[in-house]
């Protein structure tokens, strides 16, 4: 038996248990937890012990805003992950979630109130005052969540629950067959690092920031490495810098086969050493360089919309087009899932469509 009020029992096997309340859900609800010990009076101790740190969490939270959770947060993961998603993760609570919410205090925080935030963020939250993206807006939600996460496991506080809002699923461009015959045309006319770069992108599906840190020696007579990426990266003193790292995942280090007809446009350009992707004022190109410059090419071409990334999908829809099986494609695409090459990469033409129809016949009523 306990003794009356102190929730101490001493068990069967011949220890002593000491419940404590570790938090209150908001249905009311106590949620209990336990700790053992040899005899009655540590088990007293410990469980003092426990809810003095938990009173103490009480009135430290009690006293905590939104700003102060957010940057306890980002200072607890800045070690964990990678650079580029540790400036995505901080942009994303100083424009919209510090700049909002910061000086609310965690426990006026409620559905409601974040429902109202993402309500007002996708209608104004661009700096300007214009609309802000469905997917930013869903965004900042999953980083909230993960603040509330926090929150939760440091100081007992029960999280609101959020919901993403309803994001309308916009269909990839993709170049038409004689769209890409055209950009092809102007590749091999003159062909040059920056061609050779848009073939590349287009007949491997890798992507931008992947293309532009390949070098010559990431390049084998028939595979191309892939095994680092290249991105502009905000540094301590506010200003950006070009950095070499990773790629976006482990499933994203892969060997792509190189196709046939690329292996003689490489090597007849082949370097000892340096970068594939050249440019007359640097020994690399930076892919928002790249970008533009593309943006440049397809607006020349006539391609309404068209961006670098889509040359990763077109070459996805090719690749089911001409019947690869999913899994290759999504080890060549880096991807972990083949989900993902599913529902994001791989896109149908109308003409592809009608084909597949065709294979369709009339069955016999006998």
């Amino acid at each position: 038996m306990s003794r009356r009020g102190e929730c101490i029992y001493k068990r069967k096997d011949g220890r002593w248990e000491a419940r404590y309340v570790k938090e209150s859900g908001v249905d009311g609800r106590k949620k209990y937890a336990s700790i053992y010990a040899s005899t009655y009076k540590e088990a007293k101790e410990k469980q003092l012990k426990a809810m003095h740190n938990i009173a103490k969490k009480i009135t430290k939270s009690a006293n905590l805003c939104i700003k102060d959770l957010a940057e306890e947060w980002l200072l607890c993961v800045k070690n964990r992950i990678k650079p580029s998603s540790y400036i995505k993760y901080e942009n994303l609570c100083k424009n919209h979630i510090i700049k909002n919410l910061g000086n609310i205090s965690i426990d006026k925080m409620s559905t409601v109130t974040i429902q109202q935030f993402a309500t007002e963020l996708k209608e104004k939250g661009r700096i300007n005052g214009g609309q802000l993206s469905e997917k930013t807006v869903n965004d900042t939600l999953i980083i909230l969540g993960k603040i509330f996460e926090y929150a939760s496991e440091e100081y007992s506080i029960v999280p609101p629950v959020i919901k993403n809002i309803r994001q309308e699923r916009k269909t990839a461009r993709v170049f038409s067959p004689k769209e890409q015959q055209r950009l092809c045309l102007y590749c091999l006319n003159d062909i040059n690092s920056y061609k050779f770069s848009i073939l590349l992108a287009l007949y491997t599906g890798m992507r931008i920031g992947e293309l532009c840190a390949l070098k010559w020696q990431d390049i084998t007579d028939d595979s191309i490495i892939v095994y680092k990426t290249m991105q502009r990266l905000k540094t301590d003193n506010g200003d950006t810098e070009v950095f070499i790292s990773d790629p976006k995942s482990e499933s994203s280090k892969r060997v792509i086969p190189l196709p046939e007809f690329l292996k003689e446009f490489a090597n007849k350009m082949r370097k000892a050493d340096g970068y594939v992707l050249e440019t007359n004022r640097s020994p690399f190109c930076e892919p928002r360089t790249m970008q533009h410059r593309f943006k440049e090419t397809a607006k020349d071409l006539g391609f309404k919309g068209a961006t670098f990334h889509t040359l990763r999908h077109t070459f996805a829809t090719r690749c089911v087009e001409a019947g690869f099986d999913i899994k290759s494609l999504s080890e060549i695409l880096g991807h972990s899932d083949v989900k993902v090459t599913l529902n994001r990469y791989v896109h149908s033409s109308f003409e592809q469509k009608q084909k597949n129809m065709q294979k369709l016949s009339l069955m016999s009523m006998a």
